[in-house]
C-alpha cells in the first residue's frame, strides 16, 4: 500500500504494477528521479523567463538597472561615525 500511494502521489503511475519488493523499490526510485528531472526543467525555464523579464525596462518587477542605481546611491551616502 505504501508503494502504491507513493506512485500515485508522484503522478507517474502506469498500467504495469511490479510484484516483488525489489521491483517496487526500483520503480519508485525511477519515479522520484523523473519527478526531480521534471522539476529541474521547470525551474530552469522559470529562471530564464524571470531573468529575461528583470532585464526589461517595462517589466513589472524591479529592473536590474534600477536595482544597480539604488545600490550606487546607497554606497554614495556618507558613513555615520559615532562620536
Amino acid at each position: 500500500m505504501l508503494w502504491l500511494t507513493g506512485m500515485l502521489m508522484s503522478t507517474i503511475a502506469s498500467d504495469y504494477f511490479p510484484k516483488t519488493a525489489q521491483e517496487q523499490v526500483l520503480c519508485f526510485l525511477l519515479a522520484l528521479c523523473a519527478s526531480a528531472v521534471c522539476g529541474y526543467l521547470t525551474a530552469t525555464l522559470a529562471t530564464f523567463f524571470v531573468s529575461q523579464d528583470a532585464e526589461s525596462d517595462r517589466a513589472e518587477i524591479a529592473a536590474t538597472q534600477s536595482i544597480q542605481a539604488v545600490e550606487t546611491e546607497i554606497t554614495a551616502l556618507p558613513r555615520f561615525k559615532p562620536a
